[in-house]
């Protein structure tokens, strides 16, 4: 491999992590200066991998993989109703709590909305932007629906007015999905609008959990949205491999199997 193709090859793997990346952010991955960097860009231009975006590259929209709600609602069932049912240990009478979009979300207000109507859990009060979490629990607790642009693949809500919602309020704890895990970068998902108001809900949370079922250890994503913030736990079904474990050390975040 050339040195040229090493640079290109490096800036390749940094956007798979990313989506992006400027100039400045380059030169420091490759130690080089703003001219070499400025070439590379050019050639993977050129050759239409990227997309030139404001301050540097970034992946072709096709490149992004697309999410589907209906798609992997009905996949590993039994995985994620354990980490559900492990992750009600983290909620107690009078909480406020954020809860993430997704399937393993539902799972999980499903087993809230289970605990509510036993008695088992009172005076809860839920943020989300998931129509799904609202329809489970909207007649049991307090829910405050996160509005802003519908997604009917996600059935969420995303973008400026839930961003501007989420950056005035402080959440107890919030309980995120994630489309994959990336060792090195951290928690990954497929669209920039979804890591943008996950990493908002990391920085306003007292106590970040992720629930994540196995599979997500070998599932590419585009975008990371935890390597400015901690997550401080994270719930799985199943051990990762060695590599995945040291990195989730690395980054402060205890690993937690459910039974």
């Amino acid at each position: 491999m050339t040195k040229t193709e090493r640079y290109e090859h490096l800036i390749l793997e940094q956007l798979r992590q990313d989506g992006r990346i400027t100039v400045q952010r380059a030169m420091e991955l490759l130690g080089v200066s703003e001219s070499t960097v400025r070439r590379a860009f050019r050639r993977l231009w050129e050759s239409e991998q990227v997309v030139q975006v404001y301050g540097g590259i970034g992946l072709p929209a096709p490149q992004l993989a697309q999410y589907s709600f209906e798609a992997v609602e009905g996949q590993a069932i039994e995985e994620k109703q354990r980490i559900a049912r492990r992750a009600l240990e983290y909620v107690h009478d009078g909480d406020l709590i954020f809860l993430d979009s997704g399937t393993t979300l539902m799972q999980f207000a499903s087993v809230l909305t289970e605990a509510i109507d036993e008695g088992r859990l009172r005076d809860l009060t839920v943020f989300t932007n998931s129509l799904a979490n609202l329809k489970l629990l909207g007649e049991r607790t307090r829910v405050n629906l996160i509005g802003g642009e519908y997604r009917k693949a996600r059935q969420d809500f995303c973008g400026y007015l839930a961003e501007e919602t989420v950056r005035s309020l402080h959440f107890l704890r919030c309980f995120l999905g994630t489309d994959g895990y990336l060792p090195g970068s951290g928690f990954t998902t497929t669209d920039f609008l979804t890591a943008r108001l996950n990493e908002l809900v990391l920085s306003c949370s007292s106590q970040r959990i992720v629930l994540a079922d196995s599979s997500k250890f070998c599932t590419p994503a585009v975008v990371c949205y935890s390597r400015r913030q901690t997550v401080d736990l994270l719930i799985t079904d199943r051990l990762p491999d060695e590599t995945a474990r040291a990195s989730l050390e690395a980054a402060g975040t205890v690993l937690e199997v459910a039974d």
